[in-house]
């Protein structure tokens, strides 16, 4: 019922390896599984500018008053620009006060007093809006 001598020395040696080539194997593993996440690759990049331009025209009519203290404008057209999601109408007096609007309506009327009656001019600008980014304004003299 027992076993020999020898083949209890080679059950003995096996079981003494076992757990030798065991630990071995865990600590090799780490390193081959490491080693297949360490290729890096790079995707090309690629960036650009856009510069938003000036609606290409305004079609405005102005109404003021006879001392030329207030001025109401209504814009009834603009072009449209690429991209654009709002506009943005600024209409300023002669002594430099001005008011604004923002909008995606085709039509729309600003009012400004000043408390200048020299120079009689009003200007209105239009700008093109892409999110937060506002473009170059085409501005437009309105003499009252």
């Amino acid at each position: 019922m027992g076993l020999e001598t020898s083949e209890g020395g080679q059950m003995a040696s096996a079981r003494t390896i076992a757990p030798m080539v065991a630990a071995v194997l865990l600590l090799l593993a780490p390193a081959t599984a490491q080693a297949a996440f360490t290729t890096t690759s790079a995707a090309a990049l690629t960036a650009s500018t856009y510069t938003i331009p000036a609606p290409g025209n305004v079609s405005a009519t102005i109404v003021c008053t006879q001392s030329a203290r207030q001025a109401t404008v209504t814009v009834t057209g603009y072009g449209k620009v690429a991209r654009a999601t709002a506009y943005t109408f600024i209409l300023t007096a002669p002594d430099g006060t001005s008011t604004s609007v923002t909008t995606t309506l085709d039509a729309v009327t600003l009012i400004q007093t000043s408390a200048y009656a020299g120079s009689r001019v009003y200007t209105l600008a239009a700008e093109a809006r892409v999110g937060t980014w506002t473009g170059l304004p085409l501005t437009q003299p309105y003499a009252c």
